[in-house]
């Protein structure tokens, strides 16, 4: 399902760039703003040539750079595998399977008043750095795996 708020706000600020909006560049912007298992640029290169057979995995790089640069997508480079790409750059953290590399959105709410945490940052790091954003990453095995290695 598309998240129509996501891919409206990109292609906002894709067309405010100055960027022209073609049925590709379209149909790359609308699986990440959509995706919710953090696809490789592969991966994007797949679902984007059912569509447009005629595309190159070069145009699908080329775009995800040009997002990258106007921070609409994140990049997660947790494994020695394909760097994959979030769609979705409200902060939140992930959780990430050491076996199946499976990743998952983690939001960190504060159970007392169903509002996000604060992450502490030492007083003397805040004076010294402009912090303009985070990525937290958390590792471990699914309970697919986790059942899989405990049989």
């Amino acid at each position: 399902m598309i998240n129509n708020n996501r891919l409206d706000q990109i292609l906002n600020k894709v067309k405010k760039h100055g960027y022209s909006l073609t049925p590709q560049r379209y149909e790359i912007i609308r699986i990440l703003a959509e995706s919710k298992n953090h696809p490789s640029a592969v991966d994007v290169y797949s679902r984007v040539k059912s569509v447009y057979p005629m595309i190159s995995l070069n145009t699908v790089y080329k775009n995800i750079a040009m997002l990258l640069e106007i921070n609409e997508v994140r990049e997660i480079k947790s494994f020695q595998s394909a760097v994959r790409y979030d769609g979705d750059v409200s902060p939140h953290a992930h959780i990430i399977c050491r076996s199946c590399k499976e990743i998952i959105d983690l939001q960190v709410y504060d159970d007392s008043n169903d509002e996000m945490t604060e992450i502490y940052i030492n007083p003397k790091l805040k004076k010294e750095y402009s912090i303009t954003g985070y990525n937290v990453e958390f590792f471990g095995l699914c309970n697919n795996c986790k059942n899989k290695t405990s049989n």
